[in-house]
């Protein structure tokens, strides 16, 4: 067993020898079972570590004693010394090697198992926050990259209505054709780590099974993504840049890493069916509210849409935009109080009436009030309304006071009044209400956001619009 020769060090080595010849005080000479001094040494009581190979001239005829590791002989060492004395020397050059041999061990293992731990702690406090899978996707590549430095690295999530394994995510230098990657979750190589449920590494894939990528694989590493005993997905890692084959101890911290990814995912995907569930019923909630009036029916979905394409344009992110949008549908709830013959009366509302509906923003954040998580949504919703110069209501606020999110709603709200038809008006194109609108520009509308969602409506983004006129506030 050369190994412990190449594990412990020359220099550690020398420091056994000296020990153990300074204990016995007599002068040791150490070479390997291939015979030949270990590497050129000689320790002695006043001596130090030499490397001139003639020095062992001086052991000749000297009695030898076997060095033993785990059952086998590795090396023998040399002493002008009595039997006894010789062996008692060995005893303690092969305890020394052993307790080397396992700090060695235990420095590598705590050096994994810090591995693993700086691993879960900065997966963790990336994905803490993140609720939406694309990024809890991204996140995880992007660290699983850090450790195996691949060709190809993809997250494959299971989809149950196909049965089927899809690219939820990639990254590498086929992501292009990772994109299109998408096998029987049954079926093939793939199909049976993801059906049992154990990681895996394969040095060679085979030409049936490499069929199954959109791209050039050779060696593979597999880890099912499991949590609560029911597989969701894999990562699937393929040839390292190194050109190495992938490790076990690789294989093991990528198993610990997907405990991890899988519980963030599946928190993700379970907060996504919620939230769906959630904007469903919020959606049929504003559609009682928009059937009231059949001019006005699809109004909030349309303001929901414009909205998306102004704070999109805006650079804010998808959970923003996605907050955003539930108050845009939600803006008009507090009509749910407003009397039908209001409504849908074919003249302009006189004073009076107009007073009854522009209650309804506050009404609606008062009817919304209970719910906690809509708390911030809750305030957009009562101050769509209010005018950048403050002229506008329930609480006459102007300029930054005015929360951006309610000065974007306004800007969609008004679009698509004005462009919607009415009982006594058609309604606009979209550059008369445009021009309308920016006539509105720094008193009705924040300049800024209506430059924005301008260029919007003139780039042709928005398909169509259905929205009336600034001077106008019957909407």
């Amino acid at each position: 067993m050369e190994g412990i020769w190449q594990l412990i060090s020359v220099e550690k080595i020398a420091e056994l020898l000296n020990e153990v010849s300074r204990r016995f005080r007599l002068p040791l000479a150490i070479k390997s079972c291939e015979g030949g001094p270990l590497p050129d040494m000689y320790s002695g009581p006043e001596t130090a570590v030499s490397s001139h190979s003639g020095l062992h001239d001086s052991f000749a005829g000297t009695r030898e004693q076997p060095i033993t590791y785990h059952g086998e002989v590795i090396g023998t060492i040399s002493a002008a010394t009595t039997e006894e004395n010789l062996e008692a020397a060995a005893f303690c050059i092969e305890n020394a090697l052993r307790l080397e041999a396992e700090n060695i061990d235990l420095s590598a293992e705590i050096v994994r198992i810090y591995e693993e731990q700086a691993l879960i702690y900065s997966l963790s406090r990336k994905l803490g926050s993140e609720m939406e899978v694309d990024g809890i996707c991204q996140h995880i590549l992007d660290e699983a990259d850090k450790l195996l430095v691949v060709n190809n690295i993809v997250i494959l999530l299971h989809d149950p209505a196909s049965d089927e394994l899809y690219a939820s995510l990639s990254k590498g230098r086929d992501r292009e054709a990772s994109a299109r990657f998408r096998t029987d979750a049954m079926q093939g190589l793939l199909g049976e780590v993801f059906r049992y449920g154990e990681p895996m590494t394969i040095c060679n894939v085979g030409d049936e099974d490499r069929r199954l990528f959109p791209y050039p694989v050779r060696s593979i590493l597999c880890v099912p993504l499991v949590t609560d005993d029911r597989g969701i997905g894999m990562l699937v890692a393929s040839d390292k840049l190194s050109g190495e084959e992938f490790w076990s101890r690789e294989l093991k911290l990528m198993g610990v890493f997907a405990l991890e990814a899988a519980a963030a995912i599946k928190k993700a995907q379970l907060y996504e069916e919620i939230s769906s569930l959630f904007i469903q019923t919020v959606e049929a909630l504003a559609s009682s509210v928009d059937a009231k009036d059949p001019y006005t029916f699809g109004h909030s979905n349309r303001v929901a849409r414009l909205t998306s394409a102004i704070c999109e344009g805006l650079g804010m992110s998808r959970k923003e935009v996605r907050q955003v949008e539930l108050a845009a549908i939600l803006h008009d709830i507090g009509k749910i109080g407003t009397p039908e013959s209001i409504l849908q009366k074919p003249e302009r509302l006189d004073p009076e009436e107009m007073s009854k509906i522009r209650e309804h923003s506050a009404k609606g954040a008062q009817i919304l009030s209970n719910i906690d998580e809509l708390h911030d949504v809750i305030a957009w919703i009562r101050h769509h309304h209010e005018w950048y110069d403050g002229n506008g209501y329930p609480d006459g606020l102007s300029s930054d006071a005015i929360p951006l999110q309610a000065r974007i709603i306004a800007v969609a709200d008004a679009f698509d009044a004005m462009t919607s038809d009415r009982p006594y008006r058609k309604g606009m194109s979209d550059d008369v209400a445009v021009a309308n609108m920016e006539e509105c520009s720094g008193s009705q509308f924040d300049p800024q956001i209506l430059m924005v969602f301008k260029s919007i409506v003139r780039s042709g983004i928005l398909s169509h619009h259905l929205i009336p006129s600034c001077n106008q506030n019957e909407y």
